[in-house]
């Protein structure tokens, strides 16, 4: 039945290529509703808890300009625009100014190291030039452990219990005691980098194929699940006895620097964990990460899914998914702010990553180095008044801000249905942190899933021991670094 459906696939999407040729997608606007639901609309999920108490003191601040260096999230919104996230950040803002009378003031760059160096340069100088700061991960890491950043776990009013803060990057990068980063609310782009995968609905349909959501509900959407789904599917459909991107069918499409570690993570590896006593160690369970890859490997390469290694056109392995052909696409909740998402012809739905087994006990997503995180530049003047305020805006981001992510992703005009929405929820209910990643981004043992995939190795024991002791040596001056600038 796959071959037969394959040839048909073949002519559609010969018309499909002919059609791009003569116009751009934003060239050719589509039905804001999706094909054969007109009436329906996304469910939003239930947020009965969003009248959580943040607890913080009755008071405030005379008008005080509270500034916030920033690369990506957005602060100080000053008008509404009819965008959906956009004016939940401006009510957001309004509410937290009101409250504690002060004004927020973004300070916005377009480069991650030149926002990350504004706070360097105020820290050295002495400065009180930011309250705090929305920072690219990788590069917040270095000058985290370098001692630039107040320890947020000194600032009483900063609760890492409440939800409006992920508490897997509370655990994961507290190091020494020492707390100087942190995710959550406040940061809407960050909390949509969220890695996921999407499923083209009509290609299911198409192959009479059960949509996922079942076997997610079940706990036993995993790696050898997903193989199963795009085993033979995979389609020289033009003929030309070769398997290429641009011309072909896949069963799964992805981008070689997301998609191992998305894999990866979502299947309970890591690089960095904790050991009885809390510290940060290597993680050295070859067993563990051999089985994991193992699984990867197959889906990626024993499945010949479209594994896009140019690093200068990403968009193509998104490309692949956006003109019906592929299966599965790798992405994060971001991509589906997108107007390629939102054009999509066909229908697509959204999942959380694959287990590594049933076992397993939740799904988890990974969240990318690209996420900013907030961060307290250690001159701080008032770590008492930047603790209070920093907590109402996160916890004015929860009341004002939640909603309106899955708004901006299920609302979307090809994932309007309540499964995905509840998936998407559950994506973005288990999100992994590792201060390997983050803070020793320059190690081979940190890519290793990326790197042998890229050459098609299997390799991985041989691979991490001969990068084993760099690596400790690595985390350990990292240690030492925050023991001694804490």
């Amino acid at each position: 039945m796959k071959r037969t459906f394959c040839l048909v696939l073949a002519v559609l999407l010969a018309a499909m290529s002919l059609a791009a040729c003569s116009e751009k997608p934003s060239d050719s606007p589509t039905d804001a509703m999706t094909p054969g639901s007109e009436n329906e609309t996304a469910e939003i999920p239930e947020t009965e808890e969003t009248e959580i108490p943040d607890n913080l003191p009755d008071v405030t601040y005379d008008g005080y300009t509270y500034r916030v260096a920033s690369y990506s999230e957005k602060i100080g919104i000053e008008e509404e625009t009819g965008e959906v996230l956009n004016d939940a950040l401006f009510r957001r803002d309004k509410a937290v100014e009101e409250r504690f009378d002060i004004i927020l003031e973004g300070v916005v760059h377009d480069d991650y190291t030149a926002a990350t160096n504004a706070v360097k340069q105020a820290v050295t100088a002495g400065t009180n030039d930011f309250d705090c700061a929305f920072l690219h991960m990788v590069s917040a890491a270095g000058a985290a452990s370098a001692g630039y950043f107040y320890s947020l776990d000194e600032l009483d009013a900063v609760d890492p219990t409440k939800p409006w803060w992920d508490t897997d990057c509370v655990d994961a990068f507290t190091v020494a005691g020492h707390m100087k980063l942190i995710c959550g609310m406040p940061l809407p782009n960050a909390m949509l980098r969220s890695s996921c995968l999407a499923f083209n609905k009509n290609r299911f349909d198409d192959y009479s194929i059960e949509y996922p959501y079942g076997t997610v509900d079940a706990g036993e959407w995993t790696l050898d699940a997903l193989y199963e789904l795009t085993k033979d599917m995979t389609t020289d459909l033009d003929g030309d006895g070769k398997i290429v991107e641009a011309n072909d069918f896949f069963g799964l499409t992805s981008w070689y620097l997301d998609s191992p570690y998305s894999f990866y993570y979502g299947a309970g590896g890591t690089i960095v964990t904790k050991d009885a006593d809390g510290v940060p160690v290597v993680n050295t369970d070859l067993e563990s990460a051999t089985a994991i890859y193992e699984k990867i490997y197959r889906v990626i390469y024993e499945n010949q899914s479209n594994y896009h290694t140019d690093i200068n056109n990403y968009r193509e392995a998104y490309n692949t998914f956006l003109q019906g052909r592929a299966l599965f696409c790798e992405a994060s909740l971001l991509h589906f702010k997108d107007d390629d998402f939102r054009e999509m012809e066909d229908d697509y739905g959204v999942l959380p990553m694959p287990k590594f087994d049933a076992a397993q006990s939740q799904y988890m997503s990974f969240v990318n180095g690209a996420a900013c995180m907030v961060a307290v530049p250690a001159s701080v003047e008032n770590p008492e008044r930047t603790g209070i305020l920093l907590e109402g805006i996160a916890s004015e981001s929860w009341r004002n801000v939640r909603e309106a992510l899955f708004e901006i992703t299920a609302k979307s005009k090809s994932s309007r249905d309540a499964d995905s929405t509840r998936m998407m929820d559950l994506v973005m209910e288990n999100r992994v942190f590792d201060l390997g990643y983050s803070h020793m981004y320059d190690q081979v043992y940190v890519h290793f899933v990326r790197d042998l995939l890229a050459s098609g190795s299997t390799e991985v024991a041989s691979t991490l021991q001969r990068n084993q002791k760099v690596i400790d040596k690595a985390l350990e001056r990292i240690i030492n670094a925050y023991e001694k600038n804490g």
